[in-house]
């Protein structure tokens, strides 16, 4: 099953860390997004995720910044538990504003 996080892309952090048994250093990038809304009182709430990806992707992200995006997640259910992440296989939606705010 697929599911979409949608939010503003807030922040593109590059993240490098080492690995201790071989040495080698790894890079990707951390990508900040931020839903929006109201409760049915009209109260704001804000949820924030931070979501990590490959390096290569950050020149992508970049762009983006800024804007609203959906990106594409795969919900696995198995024996050991449920799991859910990011699907490389299928590439994020952009939106220029938030697509759950209705026009008047």
């Amino acid at each position: 099953m697929y599911t979409y996080l949608i939010g503003l892309v807030d922040e593109v952090r590059p993240i490098s860390r080492t690995d201790k048994k071989t040495g080698e250093v790894l890079n990707s990038i951390d990508v900040t997004i931020t839903f929006e809304g109201h409760d049915t009182k009209g109260y704001l709430i804000k949820n924030t995720e931070t979501v990590n990806f490959d390096f290569f992707l950050r020149a992508k992200f970049d762009e983006v910044k800024g804007k609203y995006i959906g990106i594409p997640y795969r919900f696995l259910n198995t024996r050991t538990g449920a799991y859910m992440f990011p699907d490389d296989s299928m590439d994020f939606q952009v939106f220029e504003n938030n697509p759950f705010v209705k026009k008047k």
